[in-house]
């Protein structure tokens, strides 16, 4: 009876757990197709002791002056589309990507730094991405000196955690020039994907820690979940007086350490002129939205939002740069020059770059970078 009972037990559990082990499949090769071919995904939790790829980051608390910042820094591998070939994606012991760098310095060095969030960061291969293409870029007249170009890019990070980031470790290694390249990020923490995310954070108990980003089937469902109870959130313009801050603190305080600060403007895969506006001019920018807020007939897009909130911050950093005397390096120009069929090729999604849109984009700032002296 006992035999029995356990062939029953396993005859009506298997059809089950074969459903699941498909599932769960099928979901681990929808991200390793989603993330430029992370086999992370695939292998989880084998390939890492904690979750896959997932950065956590707690702001620190006021008053605090040491921050533990987060280190995933995992070394992996991302699909080449040009090369068609896996390509190393790598870290250095700082958590920086690029050149390999410590606080102590050569002599006849001349460091570059960039900050940024992931743009800066980039999904792209150590040979491909924006800041390798940059340094491949750099004119002649930087000869004499041993360029390195880090990559202080961090996923999310908009100004005030830059700057956050700045004081507690960047800093400390004594840039001689910092390039800034970040805007999109600057939408607040309330919008639907970034709550969702604090709200899947917020989720306790052994079970969840056990299967988050180590079962992929169930870290997507409750992703899933997260997403549609924050589905009505409603996000519609950035805090103006919160990046004028943070980015005049920033500045101040790379000043403050005798390195030079500029600012390049992020691009992104949206026209200029959209419904009859320049979205090159922040007032104009400001305007539409307040239209799109007002007008009960407006069907909600996220998307919309977010690149005019975009341009808003690189705008309105552009006249924040002006009163501060900081050098700007404007891409927007060359880019929206190249039309929407090339913008497409140069884009992976709103802001992130494609191989050939890194090389554009490094290519450009390298281009317009001033002169060590000009400008300030």
């Amino acid at each position: 009876m006992r035999l029995s009972s356990r062939k029953f037990v396993a005859f009506t559990l298997a059809p089950a757990l074969t459903l699941v082990l498909a599932a769960e499949t099928t979901v681990r090769l929808k991200y390793f197709f989603a993330h430029a071919h992370d086999w992370n995904y695939i292998t989880a939790p084998l390939s890492r002791g904690h979750a896959a790829g997932v950065e956590r980051f707690s702001p620190p608390q006021e008053q605090q002056t040491v921050v533990n910042w987060p280190r995933p820094c995992v070394n992996g591998t991302v699909y080449s589309a040009e090369l068609h070939r896996d390509m190393p994606r790598t870290f250095d012991g700082n958590c920086f990507r690029g050149d390999h760098v410590e606080q102590a310095r050569t002599g006849d060095e001349y460091r570059v730094v960039f900050l940024g969030g992931s743009t800066v960061e980039d999904g792209q291969s150590d040979q491909e991405m924006m800041t390798a293409q940059f340094k491949r870029s750099l004119p002649q007249r930087f000869a004499g000196k041993t360029i390195t170009v880090v990559n202080a890019g961090k996923p999310g990070f908009q100004s005030s955690l830059i700057l956050q980031y700045w004081e507690s470790w960047v800093g400390t290694f004594s840039p001689d020039l910092v390039l800034y390249y970040e805007g999109w990020n600057e939408i607040p923490t309330d919008v639907r994907w970034t709550q969702a995310d604090q709200n899947i954070a917020a989720i306790g108990g052994h079970l969840h820690k056990a299967l988050f980003y180590r079962s992929m089937l169930y870290t997507y469902l409750v992703e899933k979940v997260a997403l549609r109870a924050t589905a009505r959130q409603r996000f519609w313009q950035i805090d103006l007086d919160r990046l004028r801050s943070s980015f005049s603190q920033l500045v101040e305080k790379v000043r403050n350490r005798r390195a030079r600060f500029v600012f390049v403007t992020q691009v992104i895969r949206f026209p200029r002129r959209w419904k009859g506006v320049d979205t090159f001019d922040r007032h104009a920018v400001e305007t539409l939205l307040a239209q799109m807020r007002a007008d009960p007939g407006y069907e909600y897009d996220m998307k919309e939002v977010s690149a005019l909130n975009q341009r808003l911050t690189v705008s309105y950093t552009i006249e924040l740069c002006r009163q501060l005397r900081v050098p700007v390096v404007n891409i927007l120009e060359p880019v929206e020059a190249v039309g929407e069929g090339g913008r497409d090729e140069l884009f992976v999604d709103l802001g992130h770059l494609t191989v050939a849109g890194d090389r554009l984009v490094g290519g450009l700032i390298a281009k317009g970078l001033p002169l060590p002296g000009d400008g300030e």
